[in-house]
């Protein structure tokens, strides 16, 4: 058994419909348009194993909406992070279109330890996505619990995504003896939007 979640959007219907008369066209969620929001907006999919799920503490994936808030202790004070488990991931709406731009685009901010994550992007909730890097380690240190790695578009050679799919990197089998197994995602980050004063002091 697995554990799964889409995000669904749905158009209200409208009297114009009734009557047979014409309605407005509803926006594509589907589409690239505008620019990305600073942080992940929306969880458009996601899934972690069962037996992952039976033992991790850690197990919303809204947890990774947001700035980067990870914080507490280990085994089972930590808030602000979602456990992917053995293979599992979570789909982030970055709200519009991030743009492969010179250097790094996607920035994931994974917590605990140093766990590698594959990124995959794509510009539907559908797919078809894009692998853009492999089982990165996510070593760099903001504190003591959060870390983060960095991705560039042009490396799978993409121009601009809007979906990013995080994915455990990890890969050690479960049940693995730990409350927080596989990689522990705080939020995704894109690099060429503004972010808040408070945001900003995270080092780049």
């Amino acid at each position: 058994m697995t554990w799964r979640r889409r995000l669904v959007q749905a158009a209200p219907l409208i009297a114009a419909v009734a009557c047979g008369g014409p309605t407005e066209p509803t926006p594509n969620p589907s589409a690239c348009t505008g620019a990305a929001k600073a942080y992940g907006q929306a969880v458009a999919d996601w899934w972690i194993p069962a037996c992952s799920i039976a033992q991790d503490i850690y197990n919303d994936p809204m947890a990774a909406l947001g700035a980067p808030d990870a914080a507490g202790s280990a085994p089972d004070q930590y808030t602000g992070i979602v456990s992917l488990g053995f293979g599992g991931y979570v789909t982030l709406d970055m709200g519009g279109c991030v743009a492969d731009q010179v250097g790094n685009d996607i920035r994931v901010f994974q917590a605990v330890s140093s766990e590698p994550v594959s990124v995959y992007v794509s510009t539907s909730p559908d797919g078809p996505f894009t692998l853009v890097e492999p089982r990165r380690p996510c070593s760099e240190r903001v504190d003591r619990v959060k870390g983060y790695c960095d991705f560039d578009l042009a490396t799978a050679g993409v121009r601009e995504a809007r979906y990013v799919k995080v994915e455990d990197g990890e890969l050690y089998p479960c049940p693995g003896g730990t409350v927080t197994e596989g990689a522990d995602l705080d939020a995704v980050q894109s690099l060429a939007a503004p972010t808040t004063a408070v945001a900003e002091a995270v080092p780049y």
